[in-house]
């Protein structure tokens, strides 16, 4: 992946670059499928002239699409490098979830970029490789498996603990995600053909929280 940053009115502390540098290091395990010399970063970052605040964009192009950060604006330059790359993480999840429903249909799959099929494909032998491993009992394989699905993962914990009226702290979003990690690990063998295992994830998460029981499912939550 080719990066390109440039800042504004100021340089990036230590603590900043740190921050960047991971995230930096998380975007690209998302995007080991695709071909570096394809993907392009595009991030600008500036600070208000007369106040502690900081704006700026993030484009991230891809094979037949280009993926912009929303979240524009934070009181410190680290909070802007994780909120700017939470959004495009998010955005690279659509999109890959786009990739896979028009892999799926013949006319579809033909007008997607030969690169980004060729991605799709890629993540997709790896993820049933994975998936045998892990249904074998090998914790590490599930744990590859469900790395980039973390973030939506919480998200639902969180939406789920609303729901049910329970306070919404990092230590509770936390503990229930290890739980479903760990519920959704044992039962895995369970997990319908025809759903992603981010949606299993989630769906086991929403069972754990309320105490209901993982069983084999027959349709819809």
């Amino acid at each position: 992946m080719e990066v390109h940053l440039t800042t504004r009115r100021f340089e990036l502390g230590e603590y900043a670059r740190e921050v960047l540098d991971r995230s930096l290091r998380r975007l690209e395990r998302r995007l080991r499928h695709f071909r570096p010399d394809l993907v392009h970063l595009q991030v600008h970052l500036e600070r208000a002239a007369r106040k502690e605040e900081y704006t700026g964009s993030a484009r991230l192009h891809l094979p037949g699409r280009v993926l912009y950060a929303r979240r524009n604006r934070s009181a410190t330059a680290e909070g802007w490098i994780r909120a700017a790359f939470d959004d495009l993480e998010q955005q690279l999840s659509r999109y890959k979830a786009k990739l896979r429903r028009e892999h799926a249909h013949e006319r579809r799959r033909a007008s997607l970029p030969p690169e980004a099929v060729e991605a799709y494909e890629q993540a997709l032998l790896e993820e049933r490789e994975l998936l045998d491993r892990a249904l074998a009992g090998d914790r590490e394989a599930f744990d590859r498996l469900t790395d980039q699905d973390l973030p939506a993962l919480r998200r639902a914990v969180e939406r789920e603990l609303l729901r049910l009226g329970r306070p919404v702290t990092a230590e509770a979003v936390q503990q229930a995600v290890a739980d479903a990690l760990s519920v959704g690990f044992r039962n895995l063998a369970r997990k319908p053909a025809r759903w992603t295992v981010g949606g299993w994830l989630a769906w086991v998460a929403r069972r754990t929280l309320r105490m209901e029981p993982v069983v084999t499912v027959r349709g819809g939550d």
